[in-house]
């Protein structure tokens, strides 16, 4: 049992998630989130009709409001009306309102700050890295449908629902208001009973998730569950449900090892708990993802033995190097990585399945993560792409991601690294087409 706290994420190699914390306080004020329609405004509604609810009859300190999530949302602006109407697709993100960052698919707000007295309702609508709508506003919803003082954190991650569990899992939340860090804990066993594995801080107001830097290699049930903390470190509500998943050893034919293109997440700000950014989950069969946040191909083939092998899958797709090349390592070092990790898959009779390496977008990285790439990326990502293309199994999935300059398309990455919704589902369908071509529809 350990106690870690954390601002973010826990290995300096986690470009990824390290630096995604930076951006959200690089952003701070900047992305505009939040929107009190006021009566100037009026003239941008529309009339569509619905239930009145007033701010007046809400008693309590805050209310909390959650939405389906929408795919590839940087953030999420709120609009609350106080007229029977709503926002226009149109609406203009003007100065001069109230804003809040939004970064989950919910919020808990203070009800001292909404007018009194007057009709209320609430829409969202996502917004992109330029805060530009990437959607439409959603429908109008009652603000007291919403859920008056909350006494626990609402889950966001659903691990018992994913076909097989990811080797790392990431526990996900919305924010609780008032918090000023988070525990996680993790126990193995039946649920509100079993063994205390692990606990983790995560400091900050605004963290919503957690990335577990243990390994599931041990067959059975877990579950987790989360609670607020004040800067004291002392509880802020009740701890949430228990959140059950479990760790199958065994039907793992499918296994998939690789960094964070693997391992899930997208449009900076959403986790790997989401299966919409984790290609395995595009597989029509259930694929083990094996995948770890900022790895290189060094630390691929350092952790092969005590993360693929107790799995023991017949078939293993493998996509890293890429934290490699833009680093500024060279191919000859990646590729000798990669044949020693497809060494290891023939020493314990399984079948290798190389991917191409997607490119990526120096600019978008640049704006994202303020990190610079190698100038050689292009130059040392062709080689390795080559070498691949000479195994005996390999799925080409770069020329899907490639620009007439040979970058990786924004509206593939919103970070010019990790492919967002529509990206991972290109990788996952051109893995699944391929596994079947080459070794059926049962492989």
């Amino acid at each position: 049992m350990t106690l870690f706290k954390s601002n973010r994420r826990l290995r300096h190699n986690n470009t990824w998630w390290v630096h995604r914390g930076a951006f959200l306080l690089k952003t701070a004020g900047i992305i505009v989130c939040l929107v009190l329609v006021t009566p100037c405004l009026q003239s941008a509604l529309s009339e569509p009709s619905t239930s009145e609810a007033h701010a007046g009859e809400l008693a309590g300190g805050k209310i909390r409001l959650v939405w389906e999530p929408i795919p590839d949302a940087v953030a999420y602006q709120i609009v609350f009306s106080n007229e029977q109407g709503g926002m226009s697709e149109a609406a203009n993100l003007t100065d001069g309102i109230v804003r809040k960052e939004i970064y989950t698919p919910g919020v808990e707000l203070d009800i001292a700050l909404l007018p009194k007295g007057e009709t209320i309702w609430w829409q969202v609508r996502a917004l992109n890295l330029d805060r530009e709508p990437v959607s439409g506003f959603t429908a109008l919803q009652e603000l007291t449908a919403g859920e008056i003082d909350p006494a626990a954190p609402y889950i966001t991650a659903h691990l018992a629902a994913l076909p097989r569990l990811p080797l790392y899992p990431v526990y996900a939340w919305i924010p609780v208001l008032g918090a000023e860090a988070y525990e996680v804990q993790i126990f193995s066993g039946p649920i509100q009973s079993g063994t205390l594995k692990q606990r983790y801080v995560i400091n900050g107001a605004s963290s919503f998730d957690y990335y577990d830097t243990d390994a599931f290699t041990v067959a059975g049930d877990y579950w987790w569950r989360v609670i607020a903390l004040d800067a004291k470190g002392q509880p802020v509500g009740a701890w949430s449900e228990a959140q059950p998943f479990t760790v199958q050893r065994e039907g793992n034919n499918v296994a998939a090892l690789g960094d964070s293109v693997t391992h899930g997440g997208g449009a900076i700000s959403n986790p790997p708990s989401d299966p919409v950014y984790d290609w395995t989950s595009y597989v029509d069969m259930p694929v083990k993802n094996l995948g770890r946040s900022g790895d290189t191909t060094s630390t691929i083939l350092a952790r092969f033995d005590e993360d693929v092998l107790p799995f023991r899958p017949t078939i293993l797709v493998i996509m890293g190097g890429i934290n490699d090349i833009r680093g500024g390592t060279p191919a000859a070092e990646v590729i000798n990585n990669l044949s020693q990790i497809g060494e290891k898959c023939r020493e314990n009779k399984i079948t290798p399945v190389f991917l191409t390496l997607t490119p990526v977008n120096p600019a978008l990285i640049k704006r994202a993560f303020n990190e610079d790439t190698s100038e050689t990326w292009q130059e040392e990502w062709h080689k390795v792409n080559e070498w691949v293309r000479g195994q005996a199994h390999y799925v080409d999935i770069a020329p899907l991601f490639t620009t007439a300059e040979g970058v990786m398309p924004g509206h593939y990455a919103t970070d010019g690294l990790h492919p967002d919704s529509q990206g991972k589902a290109l990788i996952g369908q051109a893995v699944d087409q391929w596994l079947r071509a080459t070794f059926g529809d049962s492989y």
